[in-house]
């Protein structure tokens, strides 16, 4: 289980840390299984565990699970552990030394995938080019699920996002790169890759176009200064 693994990796490698759950509205026992892991976990991580009422989206989720942390560095994964834990000390190292943000890049030549699908890929591709024509410049990969900030970078950016689904990341980085905010990319080594995403790849893929003009629009009236 995904919480089991990252407990017992944080428990190893770090004196002090936690783990913030969030159940975005699931119908099924998801919310009771978690409650009795928590009730009945003996080890010295914190966990916590936040509930949304209904299911609200990816970037809702992260928001309430970055602004209900309270740690100097506040890391965030997709919950199927696509990428090998040990990464979680490659970031809060760069965070330590004074990073900002850290941000997966899948594409670096550094950096080992497994299961990706030539569709999902060639998606990827143009989508990267809508973002750095209309957001932001440089970052070619915006979308991985692998992000850590300092707690200055989470409480500033997470406290303006406004996109529920998808799109929050670009949203994300371009609220960073507004407030100048230091952004370093990661190579990263995937281990596993859900074949069974959840994500459509049409009507999500033009959801997340619209976001773009969104964002354009929010940065526009100022909603992130």
């Amino acid at each position: 289980m995904t919480v089991r693994s990252i407990s017992e990796f944080l428990e190893k490698n770090f004196d002090d840390s936690e783990i913030v759950i969030v159940n975005d509205g699931s119908t099924d026992n998801t919310k009771t299984v978690i409650e009795n892991m928590i009730v009945n976990y003996s080890g010295k991580i914190k966990l916590k565990l936040i509930n949304n009422k209904q299911n609200r989206g990816k970037g809702y989720s992260v928001k309430q699970g970055m602004i209900h942390s309270v740690g100097e560095v506040r890391i965030f994964m997709d919950a199927d552990l696509p990428f090998s834990p040990e990464v979680i000390k490659e970031i809060h190292k760069k965070i330590t030394n004074g990073n900002d943000i850290v941000i997966g890049d899948r594409n670096n030549p550094k950096s080992e995938l497994v299961n990706v699908h030539p569709i999902r890929k060639s998606a990827g591709i143009v989508y990267s080019v809508f973002v750095q024509l209309v957001i932001t410049g440089g970052i070619t990969d915006t979308q991985c699920g692998l992000k850590g900030f300092s707690d200055e970078a989470a409480r500033f950016i997470f406290s303006r996002t406004e996109i529920d689904g998808f799109g929050f990341d670009v949203e994300v980085l371009r609220i960073g790169q507004k407030k100048l905010f230091s952004i370093s990319r990661l190579p990263v080594r995937m281990v596993n890759n859900r074949l069974d995403s959840r994500v459509h790849l049409i009507k999500d893929s033009l959801l997340m176009l619209w976001n773009l003009v969104v964002i354009k629009r929010n940065e526009i009236i100022g909603l992130y200064d």
